[in-house]
């Protein structure tokens, strides 16, 4: 689901930008493109709930509701806010190596409460899980171009 969103955000941003249009109904919800910040929104229901996904390679605010207990690396640039139902989905991006980003994830996840239930290693990059109460949190750490991609999922189990 995801990823058929996030290739359907692309390829309509591409499509806005080219036309001229700054505003599509698709039958799933509404694309937004702001031309002045290159900033593409997408609000739409699906089964699961309300879904929004925003995107911007020069940077996005955090949903308001982002958890305070998930910590966001220094100098990290938020690509990419997705929030569905009780998961909120952030892309960051920073120059450090792959190995500094989850060392700090796993210091300061453990700091905040969190305990590290899996940590994996995917030769170019790496995966931890914690869980706090009845949430739960990812972090996936991984080489991307020049510099370190970091996908924080924050899920909410339970009613």
């Amino acid at each position: 689901m995801f990823m058929k969103l996030t290739m359907v955000l692309a390829l309509v941003s591409a499509l806005a930008v080219g036309c001229g249009k700054s505003s599509y109904k698709t039958r799933e919800g509404e694309v937004t493109v702001d031309k002045s910040s290159g900033q593409v929104t997408y609000e739409g229901k699906t089964k699961d709930g309300a879904v929004k996904v925003t995107a911007s390679k020069t940077g996005v605010a955090l949903p308001d509701d982002f958890p305070k207990d998930v910590p966001i690396y220094k100098g990290a640039v938020v690509q990419m806010t997705s929030t569905q139902g009780k998961m909120t989905l952030v892309h960051l991006n920073v120059s450090d190596p792959v190995a500094d980003v989850l060392k700090y994830y796993q210091d300061e996840l453990k700091s905040q409460g969190w305990e590290i239930q899996s940590t994996m290693n995917m030769g170019e990059g790496s995966m931890l899980t914690a869980k706090k109460g009845d949430r739960e949190c990812s972090a996936v750490v991984a080489k991307q171009d020049k510099g370190t991609m970091i996908q924080l999922t924050v899920t909410q189990k339970g009613t």
